[in-house]
């Protein structure tokens, strides 16, 4: 559990994007800066999203490794080579996210909303999708391998195929796997 500070208002640490990819595309927030605010509580955090409407928040490169987060509001964040490893991501509001180049590796996304995320090249390896649901979600060379994409939503065959995975990536009933993907455990190739 994180420790709670009292009364942190969140629009201190908020601040204009004027430089970079994002330059004027929302609020900018360091890792410090979310994870302070995070001390509070992801319900407070979620507050702060509802009344932010549609706005997007800069979150690239954040480091929120093993951090126990169910049910937070990530909608429409930037989260481009962002470290979520091992988070626990339980019915996560990630719809709409950038989350490129972003490592999600052996996190649990049980019943989160992905749909219309970016995930291109991003690291799902061995990550639990299931009851996720990622209905157009862009998978370009996403690595599935070990993934548990059994009862995710919203999947179709264009977005395995755009995507890569091994003999381990559990699929939904009624899917194959590619023929670009590898048949056993490994590296896929740089094509």
């Amino acid at each position: 559990m994180l420790t709670t500070q009292p009364e942190m208002p969140i629009m201190g640490f908020l601040e204009r994007q004027t430089e970079g990819p994002t330059a004027g595309v929302g609020l900018h927030m360091t890792s410090d800066q979310f994870l302070t605010y995070l001390n509070i509580g992801v319900a407070c955090w979620n507050e702060f999203r509802r009344g932010r409407g549609g706005e997007h928040l800069n979150l690239n490169e954040l480091n929120l490794r093993g951090a126990r987060l169910p049910g937070i509001d990530l909608h429409q964040a930037y989260l481009m080579d962002a470290d979520l490893r091992d988070s626990y991501l339980e019915h996560a509001r990630l719809q709409n996210a950038i989350l490129r180049k972003a490592d999600l590796s052996r996190a649990n996304l049980v019943s989160a909303e992905l749909d219309g995320a970016d995930l291109c090249r991003a690291n799902l390896s061995y990550a639990d999708l299931r009851g996720a649901s990622i209905s157009g979600a862009f998978l370009k060379k996403t690595d599935l391998r070990g993934t548990d994409l059994s009862t995710t939503s919203g999947l179709t065959m264009k977005q395995l195929e755009d995507a890569w995975g091994d003999a381990s990536t559990k699929l939904p009933a009624g899917f194959s796997r590619p023929a670009n993907w590898l048949m056993s455990a490994g590296t896929p190739s740089a094509a």
